[in-house]
């Protein structure tokens, strides 16, 4: 299929590159791009003679002897033709305003707590600032609670931290560096000497400390700015008065951190505010016991060795914990589940166009599948009334669905050239802007995308998820670590989507806003003949979902007794699926494998019954179409199967768990009674011609789809087979 990939080359543009967290985060984020092939460029604005290092293959543009606002305005005029806005981090808003006056729109990454704001977001206007990323949640609440009118998403990044952190040899040299006594408990603090980290009160804690236990405290930073000069002044003020400056060590800025970590035995984070402290990660992530005061984004850490304390938490109380702590003598990592790139998904955000189109499905692949055809059959159906294109995220392995959609005039394209989910759902949120789309209809789509986009996606666009069940809930469940790297879950997911389709009645598993119930449509087919001799068809994919081996097992019992019975599969063996089918024994007398069939041309031949066996089940089109063909259905109790499998009057509905032995005796009398089975077909038939078609399922979804376009729903009654006799369920001998 066509790659149309939406996202656009990253531009960055950040204060400097001083050794901080905000730093850090813009370079892991940059780095892991880049590593995937992504164009991206750095601007910065001061030059720091220590700077951090800049990943491999970066282009970085650093003002030189121009002004800042003669650097701001050249960079405006080139970024001002780009349709994706340019992400800001420390730049204050009469510098930002040289970019939007040029046109350049802006997403700011607000770093800090309230206290340490550069910029006043109630005043940022929403045409100059499509969005606003928050580096925590508690920060996220401060912006809307300032009055920000814009989206914010919040981004929780967890750093990178290399092997050096937990190397012995490192934190032998780096020890004996600093002259730690033998057996002296090292205690380290990170971070810019500057008020906001308190390093006087970490002083405190060094003092009550060696009244303890023998501690030796470094401050692994330096100063920045002046403020930074009054502090160091006061640290060492305090360090000489409460007498153990002979126990304090202040390197300045170290890089790489990795050895410094390694000789720490405890990390104290004594901030008065913070963000989300990028030091007190890298230090749990590096296997060190913190204890942190509980302020801005502290909380959102989800780490067993992280104690947080009080913001107003007293000198000897904080030693009081730290103590607990030996010396250690195993370095063991315990890193985070890390998405750097998740940054990248705020910039998909475009100005919005005249609607091209007024859905933009979004699914996993356009294999062969019940999923994969009911997604067609919709897309085809609504075309002419509601405009529509389906983004493809992971590899497609025919071209039969796609053709049929080209056929319909409907795009059809890969977000993404890779099955990478953040590519593909900034390229998605890119596309949806872009083509001005009112509505995102995941069908059968990654949980990984469905929650990247739902994150980023605001509340102007309708989410809509019609690919639910069993297998959707367990893959979003297993999607949990995932969704905690990128500052959400699946509860979030699920409240945030407008309506969760199921495809069946049932109890819906989770909180939504609105569920609806829309089951699965067909076309009406001519009714296929029956088969003079036994002839069993099985429809779908060859995979241990559909339950191949009980259906085997269950005709050679057949065939024992019918020996000119056979079994015809339709359906493609996937190349993950190939060491399951090659232990199937497909070769075995009277088994054909037909191969995928996408025009229904198989129900033109005789049949006696269709058999669906599977687990998981939504709404399987394979019943629908045997019902719709004419075709007696044997099916289990999966799903929404008994919705259309009524037993004993329109197939017949084995337990869920059925053996092939149950399977074998549905078969039996399949063949044995003509009359019965007959009956059964043509009740099924009568089924899908009064409630599923594919004209009732493409109404079904246009009031959800497009709630405000309602009449247009009444043209729809042209795809819908002329009006028979309603079906009637009154008894299995009844005359059909």
């Amino acid at each position: 299929m066509p790659v149309d990939d939406a996202r656009a080359k990253l531009r960055v543009l950040i204060a400097s590159l001083a050794p901080g967290g905000a730093e850090r985060i813009v370079l892991e984020w940059l780095a892991a791009e880049r590593a995937r092939g992504r164009e991206a460029e750095l601007a910065v604005l001061h030059p720091r003679r220590n700077a951090l290092a800049v990943p491999q293959g970066l282009a970085v543009r650093a003002r030189a002897r121009q002004s800042s606002e003669s650097f701001i305005a050249a960079l405006a005029q080139e970024w001002r033709a780009d349709a994706a806005p340019v992400s800001t981090h420390l730049i204050t808003d009469d510098l930002l305003a040289i970019l939007w006056r040029s046109g350049v729109r802006t997403v700011p990454t607000v770093h800090n707590h309230r206290d340490g704001w550069r910029n006043d977001p109630s005043a940022w206007d929403p045409r100059d600032v499509p969005a606003v990323v928050a580096c925590a949640e508690s920060v996220r609440g401060q912006l809307l609670d300032a009055a920000c009118r814009m989206p914010v998403f919040t981004v929780r990044h967890r750093p990178r931290v290399g092997s050096r952190a937990c190397d012995v040899e490192a934190r032998r040299a780096t020890r004996e560096a600093l002259r730690v006594p033998p057996g002296a408990l090292l205690v380290g603090a990170i971070g810019a000497i500057k008020p906001q980290k308190d390093y006087a009160r970490a002083v405190e804690v060094l003092a009550a400390l060696n009244k303890r236990r023998d501690a030796v405290l470094v401050i692994l930073g330096g100063v920045l700015a002046a403020d930074g000069l009054d502090e160091i002044d006061r640290v060492m003020t305090r360090a000489v008065r409460l007498r153990v400056a002979e126990r304090l060590r202040l390197p300045g800025f170290v890089s790489p951190v990795e050895p410094w970590l390694a000789a720490c035995d405890v990390v104290i984070n004594v901030s008065r505010f913070e963000g989300l402290s990028i030091a007190v990660q890298e230090a749990l992530a590096a296997g060190l016991p913190v204890i942190a005061t509980d302020v801005g984004g502290q909380g959102e850490i989800d780490h067993p060795a992280l104690e947080r304390v009080a913001s107003n938490a007293g000198a000897a109380s904080i030693a009081q914990r730290v103590a607990r702590h030996g010396v250690r003598d195993r370095l063991e990592p315990r890193p985070f589940v890390r998405s750097p790139r998740a940054w990248s998904l705020a910039l998909g955000v475009r100005k919005i166009a005249a609607p091209r189109i007024d859905t933009l499905f979004v699914t996993a692949n356009l294999n062969a599948g019940g999923a994969q055809r009911s997604l067609v059959n919709l897309a085809s159906a609504i075309a002419p009334h509601h405009r529509v294109a389906v983004a493809v995220c992971g590899d497609t392995t025919q071209a039969s669905f796609f053709e049929e959609l080209r056929r319909a005039s409907i795009d059809a394209f890969r977000p993404a050239a890779a099955p990478d989910p953040f590519a593909a759902a900034e390229s998605i949120l890119a596309h949806a802007h872009a083509r001005g789309a009112a509505s995102i209809c995941f069908w059968n789509a990654d949980a990984r995308v469905k929650l990247l986009v739902a994150k980023f996606a605001g509340e102007r666009l309708r989410l809509v998820d019609a690919s639910p069940g069993d297998y959707a809930f367990a893959e979003m469940e297993a999607a949990e670590a995932f969704a905690a790297s990128v500052a959400t879950h699946a509860a979030e997911y699920h409240a945030r989507l407008d309506t969760l389709v199921l495809k069946y009645e049932c109890t819906p598993r989770v909180r939504c806003r609105n569920a609806a119930v829309i089951a699965n449509g067909v076309e009406f087919l001519a009714a296929s003949p029956r088969a003079a001799a036994p002839r069993f068809l099985v429809s779908g994919r060859i995979a241990p979902s559909k339950r191949i081996e009980d259906i085997l097992a269950a005709f050679a019992q057949v065939r024992q007794e019918l020996g000119d019975a056979e079994l015809h599969l339709f359906g493609r063996i996937e190349e993950r699926h190939e060491a399951y089918a090659a232990a199937l024994g497909l070769d075995a007398p009277g088994v054909f494998l037909r191969g995928e069939s996408f025009d229904h041309a198989h129900f033109r031949e005789p049949w006696t019954a269709a058999i669906v066996i599977g687990t998981h089940q939504g709404s399987p089109n394979a019943v629908l179409e045997a019902h719709a063909a004419g075709v007696a259905v044997i099916a289990n109790d999966s799903g929404g199967t008994r919705e259309t499998v009524i037993d004993g009057e329109t197939g017949w509905l084995l337990v869920e768990q059925a053996d092939a032995r149950a399977i074998a005796g549905a078969m039996r009398q399949a063949a044995t009674d003509a009359p019965r089975a007959t009956a059964m077909a043509a009740r099924g038939r009568e089924l899908v011609r009064a409630s599923r078609t594919i004209g009732e399922m493409a109404r079904r979804y246009l009031a959800i789809l497009a709630p405000e376009s309602a009449p247009a729903h009444e043209k729809m009654q042209a795809w819908m087979p002329p009006p028979e006799s309603p079906p009637s369920f009154a008894s299995q001998a009844s005359n059909p």
